[in-house]
């Protein structure tokens, strides 16, 4: 329902268009950002606290209050959606209301710790890495030896050698420790700030693409940056994936309106953040060559802009004394996690102790090794399947699901990883299929939950569970659409049943 206020006073209908779900997201935030542990390496700082409000983490409280907090702001989100949607005000009303509700949503997780990641710490000590001229692509973090930076990382990734991030990326990080001067303390508030930053840069590429493919952009905004993923992750998590999605968002939408150089050196500043970018220099090559061309073709365009992406990319390794092919080798360290939402890799867990239940020998590393080699190899055929179906859905869908492809289909599953193909897709249109994109972003809003020192991950539980929850939110999020169209053809019946009858009555 739009807010009708009389024609004398837009200022306060402009405040008013999120009605009550702009203070039911503050609210959810503000809880989450209140009660969520600080990383137990991170040493004492200061943090937005509510007496009598637990924040270390103790189970089952903080868990209560961090699912009623993240309901709440999926909740707000889907408010604000249909709010923007219906409202008959000015685009640029829409838009501004959207954006602030967002920053309102924004503003609590700035005044607590990081949430639910230490990701945020070795971006940190990369940067330190990198902004003294050792490579973080090469070496591991143990070669700072001491310090704070490395003090406050993750144990795990100090014995890893290499990252899985580019020379934007890390150029980036050491950019902001430099000019921190090399304070922890500081640097943390400047990558959060980038975050910020990021997120608010994207909003011009999302807007733009939405007008393109005949999508609402102040819809396509609320669905981009204020769903519960992008304000938990990418802003309370501060993960590069906000890098990301500014420069691909950027570069699809100049691409789209026929700044294709521009474009590309945008799209390859996005693979020089994480290489799974480069997946919209394919999409969008294969489409600038034109409807119908001859494969030949496509292949020249596509080659063309990848030649000049890694011609660029190169030039800033080589700058930044980034291993050129280093950090792209470096991925294959993620893969040692295996605490996550993974379908292939829980499917792997799954089989594993099926056979050691009957009596058969059985290695959990291989069949997890076996079942993502077939995710991957699925999710390759899949997104070679999608480059024909650019000119039927749009070559900016295409881009995202096959992001979303691999992603679902590979080894590790973070929530912030779907987030640059939840905002491209809210952008680009996805139809009937939008439910299916909000229960999507919604049930993965809930994978990481706060762990504090004496307290365990969810999904340390049995792998049979996590395989459930898995398939209960493939199950949700197909059904979705026509869950929705059942709904409305149910009201549109009783609405029209005869007055004094029950909606619900027979008509014999």
């Amino acid at each position: 329902m739009v807010l009708e206020v009389a024609p004398s006073a837009p200022a306060a209908e402009r405040r008013a268009l999120a009605g009550p779900y702009a203070w039911i997201g503050l609210a959810g935030s503000a809880l989450i950002a209140v009660t969520a542990p600080l990383w137990r390496l991170s040493g004492p700082t200061w943090r937005l606290t509510i007496p009598g409000v637990p924040h270390n983490g103790e189970r089952p409280v903080t868990a209560i209050l961090f699912v009623i907090g993240t309901s709440m702001l999926g909740i707000a989100w889907m408010g604000l959606i249909s709010r923007v949607e219906r409202s008959t005000r000015p685009e640029r009303d829409r838009m501004r209301a959207v954006v602030l509700t967002a920053m309102l949503w924004f503003a609590p997780l700035l005044f607590g710790p990081p949430l639910l990641s230490s990701d945020i710490y070795s971006y940190a000590a990369e940067g330190e890495m990198a902004s003294r001229g050792i490579d973080p692509t090469s070496s591991g973090l143990s070669a700072l030896r001491y310090g704070d930076y490395i003090a406050r990382t993750d144990p795990v990734w100090r014995k890893t050698n290499g990252n899985p991030y580019g020379p934007v990326q890390m150029g980036a990080v050491a950019t902001v420790v430099e000019l921190s001067g090399h304070d922890i303390d500081l640097t943390l508030w400047g990558l959060r700030l980038l975050a910020v930053g990021s997120m608010l840069a994207s909003v011009w590429g999302i807007a733009e693409i939405a007008r393109h493919f005949g999508v609402s952009p102040p819809v396509a905004v609320a669905i981009g940056i204020a769903n519960p993923i992008a304000v938990l992750h990418l802003v309370g998590g501060a993960h590069n994936d906000s890098l990301l999605l500014a420069l691909l968002a950027t570069g699809l939408a100049l691409a789209l309106r026929g700044k294709w150089p521009l474009g590309v050196l945008l799209m390859a500043l996005a693979t020089g953040v994480k290489v799974t970018a480069v997946a919209a220099l394919i999409y969008m090559g294969w489409e600038r060559a034109g409807v119908g061309a001859a494969l030949k073709k496509r292949v020249k365009v596509i080659s063309k802009a990848l030649a000049c992406s890694g011609v660029l990319i190169a030039a800033l390794c080589l700058f930044g004394r980034i291993g050129l092919f280093g950090w792209i080798t470096s991925m294959q360290n993620a893969g040692k996690t295996t605490g996550t939402l993974s379908l292939t890799t829980r499917v792997g867990y799954v089989i594993s102790s099926m056979f050691r239940l009957i009596g058969l020998p059985a290695n959990d590393s291989t069949w997890i090794a076996i079942f993502r080699l077939v995710g991957l190899a699925t999710a390759a055929y899949l997104c070679l399947r999608l480059l024909g179906l650019t000119q039927r859905i749009g070559v900016v869908q295409c881009t995202a699901l096959s992001m979303l492809i691999v992603v679902l289909l590979g080894p590790v599953v973070w929530p912030w990883y779907l987030a640059p193909a939840i905002a491209l897709l809210g952008a680009g249109g996805v139809g009937r299929w939008r439910p299916s994109l909000i229960v999507l972003t919604i049930a993965f809003s809930f994978e990481v939950f706060p762990v504090g020192p004496n307290s365990k991950p969810v999904l340390e539980g049995s792998h049979f569970v996590s395989l459930g929850f898995i398939l209960l939110i493939a199950i949700l999020t197909v059904s979705a659409p026509f869950a929705v169209e059942w709904w409305r053809e149910l009201r549109a019946r009783s609405l029209t049943k005869p007055e004094g009858q029950l909606p619900f009555a027979s008509a014999d």
